[in-house]
């Protein structure tokens, strides 16, 4: 049985969020006991594997956190996703990544991608079998990959006007790390279909009217939405985190389940027509045309959250 911590014990057991990061910035509120992680997209905004490899190793950090210890009172009660660099969330996944692999006829390279994104959607949606309350906050646009691990979360905030949607249906394949399983969960199956099915974009406020996003923000209010729903919710904590089990339990979410989308995606990946290769290109490029301009831009400056 692991034994119960003391305050001073449970402030130490958090030394791994001082761990140097390249690719995440991650900021602790001690007050509202909140974990700010924000992807810095210094060289793509899509989920590469570096950035993956970050990811999960602060999940499994996060996981082990309450694996090892019991407390008195949860030490982290909330995790917010965003990103610093304006006006992009994450483009989903690394489109180059994608046709090398292809293109080199390396089913288990591309697998290994995929499995390595599933591992983060499953661990946020099960909030790392923890009390810990996930939120995502879009102050950009969010595709593909990107709005994947959005919908993972707990709680979706989206600010007015940034555009949400899943464009893969345009090269003939499907967003296969998730989108599926966590829309049919928020929705139905036939919207799930519909949505994945329609390769548009649609705006944060459809999104919302539909119920996918669960608060809207006016244009550069996401991160003050999310603070004023923690200082809101901040008491009632434990009775998030039970909704929160509550929904896993009705609409449970398996690894078997991740992992079996996951190989029907690759399948339909590797057999991709060149004709489709080629669109997947074309979208590649257009995100590559997105961070040259997002470059241009200075990164949001550290808040004080």
């Amino acid at each position: 049985m692991p034994r119960r911590e003391s305050r001073s014990a449970a402030s130490d057991s958090l030394d791994f969020l001082l761990k140097p990061r390249r690719l995440l910035e991650v900021r602790f509120d001690p007050n509202s006991k909140t974990i700010w992680c924000s992807m810095r997209h210094e060289n793509s905004v899509s989920w590469t594997l570096p950035l993956l490899r970050e990811f999960n190793a602060l999940n499994a950090d996060i996981r082990a956190l309450y694996q090892r210890n019991q407390f008195d009172e949860p030490p982290v009660k909330f995790l917010v996703g965003g990103s610093l660099r304006p006006g992009v969330f994450n483009m989903g996944g690394d489109l180059p990544y994608f046709l090398d692999r292809v293109r080199a006829r390396d089913a288990e390279g591309l697998r290994h991608y995929a499995y390595a994104c599933i591992e983060a959607i499953y661990n946020i949606y099960h909030g790392f079998d923890s009390p810990v309350v996930t939120m995502a906050v879009l102050e950009g646009d969010a595709l593909g990959g990107g709005l994947e691990a959005a919908l993972s979360c707990q709680f979706v905030i989206a600010e007015r006007g940034v555009n949400l949607g899943f464009p893969e249906s345009l090269f003939h394949t499907f967003p296969g790390m998730g989108a599926y399983s966590l829309i049919s969960r928020r929705l139905d199956s036939a919207r799930a279909e519909k949505l994945i099915m329609s390769g548009r974009m649609y705006k944060a406020e459809e999104l919302h009217e539909m119920g996918l996003i669960d608060m809207l923000a006016e244009k550069g209010e996401g991160q003050a939405r999310a603070r004023a729903f923690i200082a809101e919710n901040g008491k009632r904590h434990s009775l998030l985190g039970a909704i929160g089990k509550v929904r896993r339990r009705i609409s449970p979410l398996t690894m078997d389940e991740l992992r079996d989308v996951t190989d029907i995606w690759v399948d339909s990946v590797m057999h991709l027509a060149p004709i489709n290769l080629r669109k997947m290109e074309m979208l590649a490029q257009s995100q590559d045309r997105l961070f040259e301009q997002s470059a241009s831009l200075r990164f949001k400056p550290a808040q004080s959250r």
